[in-house]
């Protein structure tokens, strides 16, 4: 799973902060692993890689996920880093090649 998103560099700190506190919960709870790019041209803009073996592992692990007292603070400080609309992420699957 690919997000697109953009974090004003002022925020992008704290983004880091929040996003390696959901990669930890992501894994633990089965996620192949998470990746996190920063945009060489234009530093607000941020792509994540999330990795799952398919589709079905993909819900299962975003179900326990949902489930997971400790995601809902973290949601909440990851919005109010990207509020307004024009920041909020894009999401697109990708399916592996090779």
């Amino acid at each position: 799973m690919v997000y697109n998103l953009k974090v004003p560099p002022e925020r992008a700190a704290r983004y880091i902060q929040i996003e390696r506190e959901m990669a930890g919960i992501y894994s633990e709870h089965g996620c192949l692993g998470v990746e996190i790019y920063r945009d060489a041209a234009d530093p607000q803009n941020w792509m994540e890689v999330y990795r799952f073996r398919d589709k079905e592992h993909y819900e299962e692990v975003v179900n326990s996920v949902g489930r997971d007292p400790r995601m809902e603070s973290l949601t909440r400080a990851f919005t109010s880093l990207i509020d307004g609309e024009e920041n909020r992420p894009r999401k697109g699957v990708f399916l592996r090649m090779l």
